[in-house]
């Protein structure tokens, strides 16, 4: 299948030369059979990885988002190693793929897959855990059956940018699948008890979160050290700088008075734009009245009372739709807008019939061809490894996710390696409402995960 390496390729045919630094990481995951890169986004996680794969490493398992699956790792593999083989473990060819039937060094699968390929995990050598940070939740299917491949295989590697995105509760679960619990110990119970204090309790007797104790973010960096490398991209890769445009979009007067008032009594009656006339659109929890608040921020609302797969949904302003008008009217070059609501995608295709959405290969490689002047994605699902940047370079936050890591990757999918223009990143925000809440949020959770990737790689230094 391939020559067993002792150096990373650099010859044409093996293909591009590693910078100096992905050689190191190459080092890394040689002396480490199971580690962890926590490789700021853009730096080559995917290149590394592949050019440090051995005969021994053979054949190899990766899991990966379901895009990442298929949009990445079939492109990758042929540019940083040539001389491997690659499958998608997907459809009709997902168990012989996964069997061996269909003979390939690498069989990448998407991680919401992972049940299937769990049977077989005794076949492989190695298993990569691309955005190992997805796996931050012990409760999750994904985690149970990797759990199960990780006892199986012999290299176990994870690969994520963002191992920190609510907290360092967050590094626990996908540690104890790099190596068993052998830095941070193998329960997850001893190590909340030992690093953090419980918030005060609700009336309910739910803990609403923990807090660290003094000093134990220090200790769990230096714990740390010896299964995880990190490095950033600051003095590696010399990238145009992107600069962060906040665009204040005030509410229209009757749109701020549905929005004080939901917030105020939970509940508000539309009758006030002459619309929907009679019918309640209430928040009965903290989480439903944010979404509320974020959707007539946005220009619309749901009703209270949708089915599963209703899409329909009441309009109330077209402000931000009016922004976005401006921004592409000064812009010249592709643009990517990132929306966080079906609705919005709705309102988005309507008012933009030249824009897609990412579907497939098909519309990477057209975006790249600047043959598409609006690209509509979620962060869900563009949030992690897809290389946008060879496009464009402007992208639109129509609203903000409040997750940290969703923000991070999706921002990244322009400001990587590659990258040759400045990149604009615009915020729509409305003065006084969630969104700025949203911001500030992901500002803060930033810090938590900043000081443990800065710490690791000081530590490597």
């Amino acid at each position: 299948m391939t020559a067993t390496l002792t150096d990373p390729p650099t010859t044409a045919s093996s293909g591009p030369t590693l910078r100096p630094y992905q050689r190191d990481a190459v080092d890394f995951l040689h002396e480490h059979p199971r580690g962890a890169l926590l490789l700021d986004m853009g730096l080559g996680k995917t290149a590394i990885t592949l050019r440090a794969l051995t005969d021994d490493h053979l054949p190899v398992l990766v899991s990966a988002p379901p895009r990442v699956a298929e949009m990445v790792w079939p492109v990758e593999v042929p540019k940083w190693r040539p001389d491997l083989t690659v499958v998608h473990a997907t459809g009709k060819n997902r168990t012989a793929a996964l069997d061996g039937t269909i003979d390939a060094d690498i069989v990448v699968i998407s991680r919401e897959q992972l049940e299937h390929a769990a049977p077989y995990a005794e076949r492989f050598r190695t298993f990569i855990m691309d955005e190992l940070s997805s796996f931050k939740n012990q409760k999750t299917r994904r985690f149970k059956f990797a759990k199960v491949i990780t006892a199986s295989t012999p290299y176990v590697w994870g690969l994520t940018g963002t191992p920190a995105p609510n907290g360092l509760l967050d590094v626990f679960p996908q540690m104890f699948l790099i190596d068993r619990g052998a830095a941070l110990g193998p329960h997850i119970t001893k190590f909340r008890q030992r690093y953090f204090t419980p918030q005060r309790a609700l009336p309910s007797g739910v803990i609403p979160g923990w807090d660290l104790r003094p000093g134990a973010a220090s200790q769990i960096h230096r714990k740390l050290e010896t299964s995880a490398m990190s490095l950033s991209t600051e003095g590696r890769v010399d990238l145009p700088p992107v600069t962060f445009n906040d665009v204040e979009v005030p509410l229209p007067p009757k749109a701020k008075s549905i929005y004080k008032r939901l917030k105020t009594d939970l509940v508000t009656d539309l009758d006030i734009l002459g619309v929907a006339e009679g019918q309640l659109f209430s928040a009965l929890t903290a989480g439903a009245l944010s979404a509320k608040l974020a959707q007539i921020s946005s220009g619309f609302i749901y009703p209270d009372e949708r089915e599963r797969g209703d899409d329909s949904f009441t309009e109330i302003h077209s402000a931000k739709l009016e922004a976005i008008d401006e921004i592409l009217a000064e812009t010249s070059t592709p643009v990517i807008i990132a929306y966080r609501f079906r609705a919005e995608l709705a309102r988005l295709t309507a008012r933009y019939p030249e824009a897609r959405t990412l579907e497939g290969a098909s519309t990477i490689r057209d975006w790249d061809a600047g043959r598409i002047p609006i690209l509509l994605v979620h962060p869900a699902s563009a949030g992690h490894g897809l290389n946008l940047q060879h496009g464009g370079h402007t992208m639109i936050w129509m609203s903000l996710t409040w997750s940290l890591e969703e923000y991070q990757q999706t921002n990244k999918r322009l400001d990587r390696s590659g990258q040759k223009y400045p990149v604009m990143i615009h915020r729509l925000l409305s003065p006084g409402t969630v969104d700025t809440s949203v911001l500030n949020v992901l500002k803060g959770k930033d810090s938590v995960q900043s000081a443990l990737l800065k710490h690791l790689e000081m530590s490597q230094a």
